[in-house]
Order: C-alpha cells, then sequence, then structure tokens
C-alpha cells in the first residue's frame, strides 16, 4: 500500500494514541483492531497448566513519521497495551506505515 493510500486510510479509520518510551511521549494517528482467531471469536486463549489464559492481541497500523518500538505503551480508545513486536512496512524505498502488534498490559 503506498503512503499516499495508506494516509486516506488513516484519515478515514484511525484515531489519535499516545505513544510512551524511550523516546518520550508522543502523538500518533494508528487504526488499532482485534486480531482473531479463525474461528471468529474476538477472545483468544491459550492453554495452561491452571487452565486457559487470555491472550488479545491487536493489529497497530500507524503513521509513518511517528515510530514504534518494542515495549511502548500504547494509549487509544481501548484497553492500555504495549508494543510486543513492531516493524517499519516500506513500498520501495518509501516508508508507508509502521505495523506492531499489541497486547494489554495486564496481560504481560
Amino acid at each position: 500500500m503506498s503512503r499516499r493510500a495508506f494516509d486516506g486510510v488513516l484519515r478515514r479509520y484511525g484515531e489519535q494514541v499516545l505513544l510512551t518510551g524511550e523516546t518520550g511521549a508522543r502523538r500518533a494517528r494508528a487504526v488499532i483492531r482485534p486480531v482473531l482467531e479463525r474461528s471468529g471469536e474476538g477472545t483468544q486463549f491459550l492453554p495452561t497448566p491452571l487452565g486457559r489464559r487470555r491472550t488479545d492481541r491487536f493489529l497497530y497500523l500507524g503513521e509513518p513519521g511517528v515510530p514504534v518500538a518494542w515495549g511502548d505503551r500504547v494509549e487509544w480508545s481501548g484497553p492500555p497495551c504495549r508494543v510486543s513486536r513492531a516493524q517499519a512496512i516500506r513500498v520501495g524505498e518509501e516508508l508507508s506505515h509502521w505495523r506492531a502488534e499489541l497486547r494489554p498490559e495486564d496481560e504481560e
């Protein structure tokens, strides 16, 4: 997806988020959606010796000018989350957007 196309997605579906990490606090616009199991259920579970544990995850797609890094805290309209994975998505030589996986803070 080109940067111009992604800017349109952010304008239409994005929301303001606050990222806090080693580089300080910064505001960004991002699309955040739950990662659903193939069954379509919104909540994900992981078997453990003590029973099943929730493993909710969210997909973060953010503007290219605001980098996201592992461990950053994300405040948005949902539960406060931490970045568990992040990567820059490029189209050719141009940075299109940032993609990250978020996990609610109470699940770490």
